[in-house]
């Protein structure tokens, strides 16, 4: 009887934890759907403002890349807003990619990549690849 009010005890969690992981996953969906189309407006609407963006994103990046190879040329000071202010820019035109964007932190959580890889496991018979939309 212990054994399996256990069971039934961990897949009420692991139904929970796949809500979670599910809620998460649409969120990312749409952020990346937002970030698409506000990237194909911005290209459609202002092709120069688009390219002047990400023209300048890529010298920044590149001086930034540059002084981390050699560290006596110049790096952007703390005082110096450029940096937020292209970010701004940039998200505004869909010129980012939202999943690389960390809005909080916690502490590690230990055997956490343990227990979303058993978890993915569990879960992959349940998934099937659709050929007309390129997705799972």
């Amino acid at each position: 009887k212990v054994y399996s009010a256990a069971i039934a005890k961990t897949q009420k969690i692991w139904t929970a934890y796949l809500d979670s992981i599910m809620k998460v996953g649409q969120m990312q969906i749409l952020r990346r759907q937002i970030t698409n189309e506000l990237n194909y407006s911005c290209r459609f609407d202002s092709k120069h403002l688009a390219a002047a963006l990400e023209n300048l994103n890529k010298a920044i990046l590149a001086d930034i890349e540059a002084h981390y190879q050699n560290p006596s040329l110049p790096y952007p000071k703390e005082d110096n807003t450029l940096l937020y202010e292209i970010t701004a820019y940039l998200e505004a035109a869909g010129i980012h990619n939202p999943l690389n964007k960390i809005y909080i932190t916690t502490k590690r959580l230990p055997y956490f990549p343990t227990v979303n890889f058993l978890f993915l496991i569990s879960q992959f018979p349940k998934l099937q690849y659709n050929r007309n939309l390129g997705t799972v």
